[in-house]
This record gives structure tokens, sequence and C-alpha cells, in this order.
């Protein structure tokens, strides 16, 4: 397999032979390095001509090519373009090409969704015009939720949790699986994990580093209550949602009145009570029909 100084000469030889591109930077500098990941801004004066394959035969025998901007467009503003590839040997790179304004808007943290995929550590290697600030940041830190939530953000998030617990015990009892789970592990759990650093915030008292899709939640929440959240992972099998669904009501619990005690809010304990009685009362009816 390639090593990575071969990685960086051969993308700077093919940088440096292209009079579009102006600089370029490395970014996603802590990747798990078995993996062999490699991650690239090319800050280019003309996108368009990067819409083509520009890159089919530049960096080795290449298995996939999947274009991020063209499947989501609405995460690549500006004509951004996104190479991703995959090689035969392993090796994986990814190459995004922006205008500058753009580039030095994204190292700013101005775009929503570059610090959930991407992370930000950036490393320039490659100026021909001068044109960019200097661009070292070697230490990532992924921080949500650094202020504590507004009291209607707090019971808003409360009262939305336990609308879609109601509609994924609607979904199981209807045997919709796909539906079911679907809730379960997008709708449910983007709330409970917002909860989650929400309570981890309160408890350190300071900016809280989550990582990369929350990659760091199992050394911060700690044994007992990460043991607690991998129960909210069912298999695919009705009984064993039902349990996912008591392990997230278990732990919300736990987490919302410490949030709310925190905060100095007050929890909406009856909301909580009503819906479960509601929710269990369903489930019963559900069995018996």
């Amino acid at each position: 397999m390639r090593t990575e100084k071969e990685i960086i000469e051969n993308v700077l030889a093919v940088a440096c032979g292209d009079e579009t591109v102006r600089a370029v930077i490395r970014t996603n500098l802590l990747p798990k390095r078995e993996y062999d990941y490699y991650n690239f801004y090319f800050v280019v004066n003309d996108t368009k001509k990067f819409e083509q394959d520009v890159f089919a035969h530049c960096f080795g025998k290449r298995i996939l090519l999947y274009r991020g901007d063209k499947n989501y467009p609405e995460m690549f503003p500006n004509e951004t373009k996104a190479h991703l590839m995959v090689f035969s040997d392993g090796i994986t790179i990814a190459i995004n090409i922006m205008d500058r304004d753009t580039f030095l808007a994204r190292y700013n943290g101005e775009h929503d969704h570059e610090n959930v995929w991407i992370g930000d550590t950036y490393l320039k290697l490659l100026d021909k015009d001068g044109a960019l600030p200097a661009i070292e940041r070697l230490d990532e830190k992924q921080t949500w939720f650094a202020d504590p939530p507004f009291e209607e953000s707090f019971t808003g998030t409360c009262n939305e949790f336990w609308w879609v617990m109601k509609t994924l015990a609607e979904y199981t009892l209807r045997k919709e699986l796909p539906s079911a789970m679907f809730y379960l592990n997008v709708a449910v759990r983007d709330l409970l994990n917002r909860m989650i650093r929400w309570d981890l915030y309160m408890q350190a008292g300071q900016p809280v580093d989550m990582g990369i899709l929350d990659c760091n939640m199992e050394k911060l929440l700690g044994e007992e209550r990460f043991s607690l959240y991998k129960k909210t992972y069912p298999t695919a099998d009705y009984e064993r949602i039902w349990e996912a669904f008591d392990a997230v009501a278990k732990l919300w619990s736990i987490l919302g009145n410490e949030v709310a005690a925190h905060c100095g809010y007050t929890y909406p304990k009856d909301t909580e009570t009503s819906m479960l009685r509601l929710i269990c009362s369903m489930k019963q009816s559900g069995e018996k029909g």
C-alpha cells in the first residue's frame, strides 16, 4: 500500500500541473490511520471544470467514485464539487473543489455541515498565489451546545420527544418495521442525543468535545449510562424494539431531569407520565387485538 508521503506527492503533482488549481489544503488530519483516508481541498479559479471526472486516471486504479455534490447539492454551495474516491489498494482520497471565498467560509466555520462530516483540522500544502492566510489547525475540537438551552427550546424538545415516541409506538404496534426503525434510529435518537449533549455540557460546566458524529460519547457518558444507551439499539424484532423504547424513555427521564435542574427549569414530568400511560394503554390494546 502507498505511503502517506507518496499520496501527498501525487496529489501535489496533480495540483501543480493544473493551472486551474491555485491552492491545496489537507483537512481531516486525524483519521483512523488503518483506513488510509486522505481529504483535500482544492482552491480553484474555475469550479465548472471539475464537474467532469477529471481525476479518473490521476491516483491509481480506482474502484469507486462518489460525487457528494450531486447527491446532496445543498451541502455544497457556490458550485463546490466533491470527488470521493476509493482505490484498489485500499487508499481513499476525497477532494473538495471550491473557490477561495467558499473555502475561507468553511475554514472559518460558517457552514452548518462542516463540523459534522469533515472535522476542522487544516494544513495548507500549496498556495501558488499567496492568496490564503496561514492555515494550520491541527487540534480538532468538535463542540455542540456550548451554552445551556433556553427554556422554550428545552420544553419544545421534550414535547417533540414524546410526540415522536408515540409515533414510534404506533408504527411498532402496526408492525411497520421500516418506519418504526426509522423513527427509533433517526427521529427519536436525534432528540435523545441532543439531550445527552446538553447534559454533558451542564455536568462539565464548559464546552464538551463530542467528536465527529458524537464519536466521543462512549467515553464521555460513563460506563453505566452508555450501557443503558446501547440498549436503545434493537435488532429487527418488535419485542426488542419495545425494550429499546423503554431504555430510551428511562435515559431521557434521567437526563432531562438533570438538565432541567442545572438550568433552573421545570422538567415536564406530567407530560412524561401521561404519555407513557397512553402508550402503555395503546400497547395493551394492540396486544389484545
